[in-house]
């Protein structure tokens, strides 16, 4: 793509601080936040931010506005061998866009209403095939259609255009003058016809026409011959989501690869947003050669920093450098500043705008003659309800009425364990409105795994694992796998989703059945929706039904129970979906309790990873002392599917024959026996009461009977 030349600025033109076009921006080192004593008069007041929506913003026309990225840069090389832009909204493609129209000569815009067709195709299954006739049809239409537009780029830029092939100028006469859309559709029904029809003869010269045109185009090539650019844009203006449309914008993409590699002086850049690219990818048996040419929308922080700086210094006489001086210039406390901002946006541009728009605005408001950092944080939740809502509208085409099911986290917890969200899950199969409105997608995405995957591709929550920050997808169209979710799985939402559904503070392990959504209350991380007065009487209960337990059978079914409650109230940040009385798939085998370690940290995380413990078995012996047989019967529950440690509870004291028949077990099942006495059901039970959080008691135990093992 050819460039304008643009005024030598060292021809009487003064400039405080160079602000060129974005290849020759300064290469931005970490950030220094150097805040000056005093801005400028009222350049609060003077701040023009822009408009966060590139198709509104006039700013754009400016070309010092604009920040070097890998993707500008791949639209701004005629000789970049990528095609398609793809990223989600607010990623900065259509201001690729404008700056291609913008630097560009011989550059021409296209905005096409074809992907949405109102006529069905004969049979939507024989496009599935994209090396069978009926889809390389629509691509030779497509692609007859692209050449002709380029031919009359071409043709402008050649007056008379003399000593032009004769199957170039009929082509231009004959369906030149038709708008970008009527072409294809002409050409597309022509094709259609013959096929349908049966006439091979027929299909054979329409299929042919646009590879014989390209065979005419190539020859214009010359040396100094500049190259000659579509973009297409907007796809999502008139893109209603249907199957038709979906089978032609995969074969549209096709032909504008195969115009593209194949005519040496043209040039077609499509750009595409994640969630639409995704559905082609989906259904594309050759996808794996469109992502060849894919480029996506990714930013850096410093990028996204520089972005913010030049639209802060545009209205400056003398410019603050790049970097972090201008940021630091404008703002209070500039690195928190910065900080705040970054946890909330979502590395795109457009995040970043609004939020910084809607600071700048708090601080005219409040007549501050800098960017204070109380205006950053008043410009939170008006930010945060933004987002919310154009993620609903963002997605809306893929699953419909999805604002309407994000709208259910209101006024719950930040962080979900796997349990939390499985009963999140249950209440919306039970919610009616929900069931209407989002029932088509929901019920096939039902699975825990599967209802993350969604929610962490929409970049609604990220996934938190085996002590792990949480990870969010990243913009680019390659990240599209999240980390693989286990039992030990937790799911965080994004900050920028906070404020907008008023989230609390807390990991939601489960939610209260009966309570109806966006009533739910305060979730404190507090096992099975318990408040913390009920948590402290069911403590209490359980205490003292263990002070007052008859040994032997008598007791045997409520020490069970006792232990049940222990595990639920003492163990739950740790161990969840308890189960009593679980047997194997045979029925011979009973285990009392068993429950799913999902630990991320601590005592029981290092106890799943040294014995594959997955899952934990709580075995319960209402007497005092244990016998061989009681070892014995515990060991045949470990295996390699839920792990090899076993929590043996029992109402007497540690023995030395005891350590003898777990070295046994240790030995020939490479696992783990722990006895657990009353007097530490009881420490457990007086711990959880007073809020401690910690496992040393049981890590204790573990150390005191590893080491007499050992």
């Amino acid at each position: 793509m050819a460039r304008r030349k643009r005024k030598n600025r060292n021809d009487g033109e003064k400039v405080a601080q160079p602000s060129a076009a974005p290849n020759s921006s300064p290469r931005l080192s970490n950030p220094e936040f150097t805040e000056v004593a005093k801005l400028p008069k009222q350049a609060i007041r003077r701040i023009k931010i822009g408009q966060s929506f590139a198709e509104y913003d006039r700013s754009l026309d400016d070309p010092s506005i604009y920040v070097h990225t890998p993707a500008l840069a791949a639209a701004e090389d005629p000789e970049s061998s990528k095609f398609f832009f793809v990223g989600r909204r607010g990623t900065g493609k259509t201001a690729i866009r404008k700056y291609a129209s913008l630097m560009g000569e011989s550059v021409k815009v296209i905005v096409p209403e074809i992907f949405s067709p109102s006529s069905t195709l004969q049979d939507l299954e024989l496009f599935t095939n994209v090396r069978q006739r009926p889809f390389r049809s629509l691509v030779s239409a497509f692609r007859r259609s692209l050449q002709i537009e380029l031919l009359r780029l071409w043709a402008e830029a050649q007056p008379g255009h003399h000593g032009t092939p004769a199957k170039i100028t009929r082509e231009l006469d004959e369906f030149g003058s038709l708008d970008f859309d009527m072409r294809c559709l002409t050409f597309i029904s022509t094709i259609s016809e013959a096929l349908v029809a049966g006439d091979d003869k027929r299909w054979l010269v329409e299929n042919k026409a646009a590879g014989e045109l390209a065979n005419e185009m190539k020859p214009l090539a010359s040396r100094n011959m500049r190259t000659y650019t579509l973009l297409i844009d907007s796809i999502d203006d008139y893109w209603e989501g249907s199957d038709e449309g979906l089978v032609y914008l995969t074969a549209f993409m096709h032909a504008c690869l195969e115009t593209s590699s194949q005519i040496p002086w043209a040039r077609t850049i499509l750009f595409l947003r994640e969630n639409i690219f995704e559905r082609v990818r989906a259904i594309d048996m050759e996808s794996s050669r469109l992502e060849t040419a894919v480029v996506g929308m990714e930013w850096t922080e410093k990028q996204l920093l520089e972005v913010i700086e030049r639209r802060l210094n545009k209205n400056l006489t003398a410019k603050y450098a790049l970097g972090g001086a201008t940021w630091g210039a404008f703002f209070e406390k500039s690195k928190q500043a910065w900080s705040d901002v970054m946890e909330y946006c979502q590395r795109r541009p457009r995040d970043v705008l609004i939020y910084v728009s809607n600071a700048v605005e708090a601080a005219q408001l409040n007549g501050h003659e800098r960017i204070m950092i109380e205006d950053v944080q008043q410009a939170r939740r008006r930010f945060s309800v933004n987002r919310l809502r154009d993620l609903g509208d963002e997605y809306s085409e893929n699953y419909p009425a999805i604002s309407l099911l994000l709208s259910r986290f209101y006024g719950l917890g930040r962080e979900y364990t796997l349990g939390g969200l499985e009963s999140l899950i249950r209440k919306l199969h039970n919610d009616p409105e929900i069931v209407r409105l989002c029932g088509a997608w929901l019920f096939d995405n039902s699975s825990p795994e599967r209802f993350i995957r969604l929610l962490y591709n929409i970049g609604f929550l990220g996934i938190r694992s085996e002590g792990k920050p949480a990870k969010f997808r990243s913009l680019g169209p390659q990240d599209t796998s999240p980390p693989p979710v286990s039992n030990a799985t937790d799911v965080v939402i994004h900050k920028c989703y906070w404020d907008a559904l008023d989230l609390q503070e807390a990991l939601v392990r489960q939610l209260p059945e009966e309570k109806e959504f966006g009533k739910i209350g305060v979730i404190q991380d507090l096992p099975g929706g318990l408040d913390p007065t009920e948590y402290a009487d069911n403590i209490d209960l359980a205490t003292s039904e263990l002070q007052e337990l008859p040994l032997g059978r008598p007791g045997a079914a409520d020490f069970e129970e006792i232990v049940g409650d222990v595990i639920k109230l003492c163990f739950f940040r740790a161990l969840e979906n308890v189960e009593d009385r679980s047997r194997d798939h045979e029925g011979r085998i009973i285990r009392d309790w068993i429950a799913a370690n999902r630990a991320q940290t601590g005592f029981w995380e290092s106890i799943r990873v040294r014995y594959d413990a997955v899952q934990v078995t709580w075995e319960c012996k209402n007497y005092r002392d244990l016998s061989a047989d009681d070892f014995h019967q515990v060991s045949y529950y470990m295996n390699d599917v839920v792990g090899r440690f076993i929590v043996l509870a029992f109402r007497g004291e540690m023995k030395p024959t005891y350590y003898q028949h777990i070295k046994r077990v240790a030995t020939d099942k490479k696992g783990f026996i722990l006895p657990i006495t009353e007097k530490d059901l009881h420490v457990f039970l007086r711990q959880a009461k007073n809020g401690k959080v910690k496992e040393d008691h049981i890590q204790e135990r573990y150390d005191m009977v590893l080491r007499k093992i050992s």
